[in-house]
């Protein structure tokens, strides 16, 4: 999109995420050098009834530091759309 890319170009974030595009999880240094682009995968279940890597992430915020760590699979993998309740 134009409108991000000109955002990017001229204000400094440390990450820009984005999604709903239906590819895999991945994580690139932008164009401007300087913004992490993570493309998170969609909160979906694939056909064997588990999350994708890369579905799930977490930022934190410690001593005004910034990291991203992506969830393990381990934890994922346990929820399945065989047991996840949506109420």
């Amino acid at each position: 999109m134009t409108e991000i890319r000109e955002v990017l170009d001229h204000v400094i974030f440390h990450y820009h995420f984005y999604g709903h595009t239906g590819e895999a999880f991945k994580q690139e240094t932008d164009f401007n050098g300087i913004t992490q682009s993570i493309k998170v995968k969609e909160l979906e279940f694939n056909e064997s009834g588990i999350l994708e890597k890369g579905s799930m992430i977490i930022l934190t915020k410690e001593n005004g530091e910034l990291s991203i760590e992506t969830v393990d699979q381990k934890l994922t993998n346990k929820m399945t759309k065989f047991n996840w309740k949506s109420e």
